[in-house]
């Protein structure tokens, strides 16, 4: 006789990406609104205080980008991964510090971006700009919101251990995994299309 399959099947679109994780990553559901809703308004606040706010600044805290104009193809691809990844990690990681790090990485990433953007817009086109960012923009600012979540996640589980409830090895445990199983994965796709779509879109749009 064999034994009943008692493992969850997962669906819809969280359940093809996510697999078995998908119940963790629902978990972290009101924590990623949380990080979206700081990203959203800094990224509209960044946009609409424009030149106000000096990008030298905002480098300074991002961490400066090098000139990529000597950069090949496959070199820009992975400075693009290993900065998306490492920073990514980071900031989750610094969550256990209370959950605000990775909070203040999404807000800060939100205000970044759209201050970029009104300096890029000036400088050629509102379109040039969306197409631009929109592509990979779709995958990687979703993602980096999620492994922002994880790390507020961490901060939470740190206070309930000191409230004489839950496990921060446990929690870290499921941050991890998701970080290495899809996290990375998903930036890389994010970065693979940055460097290959995005470039041929903005050809095929006639915006270079």
């Amino acid at each position: 006789m064999t034994m009943p399959d008692t493992r969850r099947r997962h669906t819809g679109f969280l359940g093809f990406i996510f697999g078995r994780q998908t119940d963790y990553v629902r978990r972290l559901g009101p924590l990623f609104l949380i990080c979206l809703a700081g990203f959203c308004f800094s990224l509209f606040a960044g946009f609409q205080l424009g030149d106000s706010i000096s990008m030298e600044v905002l480098e300074e805290l991002m961490g400066s980008l090098p000139n990529l104009e000597n950069f090949d193809l496959s070199m820009i691809f992975l400075f693009i991964v290993f900065n998306n990844v490492f920073k990514s990690f980071l900031w989750m990681v610094l969550g256990i510090l209370g959950g605000f790090p990775p909070l203040f990485f999404a807000v800060l990433n939100g205000f970044f971006l759209g201050n970029f953007s009104y300096s890029f817009s000036l400088e050629y086109s509102l379109a040039f700009t969306a197409a631009a960012l929109i592509p990979h923009g779709i995958i990687e600012i979703p993602t980096i919101l999620l492994s922002s979540a994880a790390g507020m996640a961490l901060g939470y589980a740190l206070i309930n251990r000191f409230r004489g409830s839950g496990g921060l090895g446990q929690e870290f445990r499921r941050a991890l995994r998701l970080f290495v199983t899809k996290i990375v994965p998903l930036l890389v796709i994010s970065a693979v299309i940055e460097v290959t779509l995005t470039p041929m879109l903005m050809v095929f749009l006639g915006l270079v």
